[in-house]
């Protein structure tokens, strides 16, 4: 048999599909990052080495800035190859809506790698608008107001305005539109309008409902033409600068996108000859990423690329303003899952495995032992090939049958201890055998998930993968050393959390690995890491404190000009008193309670005075600790 490569690796875990260049495996069997400006490429492993010197410990959430950096400027790149070949005469506009990720840290990366390009941000809320307000101060770095908005929202947005901040107000609903009016009047500031269109057309993929006929946000034709009527009214269709639409998130199919972009296109053709003076086409977000490296349609990436995507925004706009005899307008995208996404890497620490029983030949089953015993052994040795699927079939009755029995106080706990090792041996020769068929019986193909190992992880699904629990998600993930070896187990990965949901079950991959992960034997004295890829969007805000577990240590890591790397900030993990203050408990309270408790056992003489102090001691560490479980 050819020894395991580092080939061998890539292609079982599909790095060269989702790592879009920045993820690889090099000789030593240690996944390295890079950027397109780099050469370099920098091991996870020594990181997270480094970080174990640093008192950093897992799990820990690394973010790469030069990613952010170079995701910026593949989009401003495939910008300009548009235009030049589709003699595109307006200017493009990148905009970062901050619910994507509205960690302070992440976001200042994105302004300042993005200065050169005038990136802008949106806000869809009113805190979103005070925290990015302070962020930006270039005059053509453009702020979109989305989200249902209130009087105080319009008034900060107003102001702001007036200040000298190139901000544009997204009407959602045509209240918005006549408070717009009005505050504008009292405040003597000229707006900059904005409309939502609700398209016909919607998305693919799990948001397709964020688009079409029956979407949350936008105004219907209807409304638009009462929405035009009514600042002809105030005579301020001037101030209509802008139209928006939003299809959903991460769209999977680029003819849906086409559909969408060719529909908006009309609207502002038609938007034009009615009058409006409309400067701006923001075609929101649903750029996608290629999660599982397939370049497919599927739930978890997408067919088309980012440079198609632009090509067709680009072509669509200039081809239908050509026809009709309009300016170009400029083009607004709004696309931070593809932005954020590849910058963060979690990683986390394997703390222990489970797996199902065997048969290891210890024990000499006899006529002492029950039938249902000898039936499933005298099964077992005599399983081949040509009775696979009978015997299976029998197995399954067998073990029903000591089950019943069991419960019925009819059989006793070796037996059924002895029923469980015989059949999980059945079922793993059983899978064995199926593998080796051409075409394997299908009922025979839940086999993997149900033989495979459990990583107890120490992680919170919750607090760091929400979407892989709420709309589940296939994020790769990978071990991130030792892939010089060959993988000969499979494993689900557990998480620390209570709840039987804190789980991974799906994985990116063909065939048997779709319900667990290939992984490497623990060994006792060496930690065993494993990355999660891809998590920069969404995931870090949307995460929830299940069982009072909080945010990982986050790490920013910069390339350095000599090809190593610098950390540039550690943010240290929530301690055990912080998340316990968002859940409305005093940590100083909670250490004058336990104090009263320890001074009356040792008064009535359960525990030393020794005892006691040292009990306080870990009590009140523990406050200041991690939330996670530490070596």
């Amino acid at each position: 048999m050819a020894k395991w490569q580092i080939d061998d690796s890539a292609e079982l875990y599909n790095i060269r599909g989702w790592g879009a260049n920045y993820f690889s495996i090099n000789d030593k069997g240690n996944v390295c990052v890079s950027t397109g400006k780099h050469n370099a490429k920098i091991e996870l492993k020594e990181i997270i080495d480094e970080l174990q010197i640093k008192d950093v410990s897992t799990p820990v959430l690394l973010r790469f800035s030069d990613i952010l950096a170079d995701r910026i400027e593949v989009f401003h790149k495939c910008f300009q190859r548009a235009a030049e070949e589709y003699d595109y005469k307006a200017s493009n506009y990148i905009i970062y809506p901050i619910k994507v990720n509205q960690n302070r840290p992440v976001l200042e990366e994105i302004v300042k790698h993005g200065k050169q390009y005038n990136i802008g941000l949106e806000a869809g809320s009113k805190p979103e608008l005070h925290a990015i307000l302070p962020k930006t101060d270039k005059p053509d770095s453009l702020i979109i107001c989305n989200g249902y908005k209130d009087e105080d929202y319009i008034e900060l947005a107003l102001l702001a305005l007036k200040m000298g901040k190139p901000i544009y107000i997204v009407v959602e609903k045509l209240r918005e539109l006549r408070l717009i009016i009005n505050l504008s009047k009292q405040l003597k500031v000229d707006p900059n309008i904005g409309i939502r269109i609700k398209l016909a057309s919607s998305g693919s993929g799990k948001w397709e409902a964020s688009g079409g006929d029956r979407s949350k946000f936008g105004l219907s034709s209807g409304e638009l033409l009462e929405a035009i009527s009514m600042l002809e009214e105030e005579n301020m269709l001037d101030r209509f600068k802008l139209i928006h639409f939003h299809i959903g998130s991460q769209v999977t199919k680029i003819r849906t996108i086409k559909n969408a972009i060719r529909e908006a296109s009309h609207f502002y053709v038609q938007l034009r000859k009615m009058g409006a003076e409309i400067e701006f086409v923001d075609i929101g977000g649903g750029l996608g990423v290629d999660y599982d490296g397939t370049n497919t349609s599927n739930q978890s990436s997408v067919n088309y690329t980012i440079q198609e995507y632009v090509n067709d925004a680009v072509f669509t706009m200039v081809d239908a303003s050509d026809k009709h005899g309009v300016p170009h307008p400029n083009l607004i995208t709004e696309s931070g899952r593809s932005l954020t996404a590849h910058h963060s890497v979690l990683i986390f620490d394997v703390l222990e495995q489970t797996s199902v029983p065997g048969w290891d030949g210890d024990y000499t089953v006899s006529e002492e032992d029950h039938e249902l015993v000898q039936q499933l052994y005298d099964l077992y040795v005599k399983l081949n090939p040509s009775n696979m699927l009978e015997s299976w079939h029998d197995a399954i009755q067998i073990r029903e049958e000591a089950l019943n029995l069991f419960s019925l106080g009819l059989f006793n706990l070796t037996g059924r201890a002895l029923i469980d090792r015989l059949y999980w041996s059945t079922a793993k020769e059983v899978y064995r055998m199926s593998r080796e068929l051409k075409h394997p019986p299908q009922e025979l193909g839940m086999l993997s998930k149900q033989l495979a190992d459990k990583y107890f992880c120490n992680f919170s699904l919750f607090q760091s993968l929400p979407d892989a629990w709420a709309i589940d998600q296939v994020f790769p993930i990978i071990p991130i050393h030792r892939l010089d070896e060959k993988p000969e187990k499979s494993a689900s990965l557990q998480d620390i959390t209570c709840d039987s949901d804190g789980k991974i079950e799906n994985f990116i991959g063909y065939g048997d690995y779709a319900y667990s992960l290939p992984v490497h034997s623990l060994n006792e004295d060496d930690p065993y890491y494993i990355g999660v890829f891809l998590v920069g969007a969404y995931q870090e805000i949307l995460g929830d404190l299940h069982n009072l577990f909080g945010d990982t240590n986050a790490v920013h890591i910069s390339f350095t000009k000599d090809g190593s790397y610098e950390i540039k900030q550690i943010i240290d993990a929530e301690t055990v008193s912080e998340v316990l203050s968002y859940v409305q408990y005093d940590s100083k309270k909670l250490v004058r309670a336990m104090e009263a408790w320890v001074t009356r056992s040792v008064k009535d003489g359960k525990i030393s005075a020794m005892e006691g102090k040292e009990f306080l001691s870990i009590y009140r560490s523990g406050l200041y600790g991690t939330t996670y479980l530490e070596r």
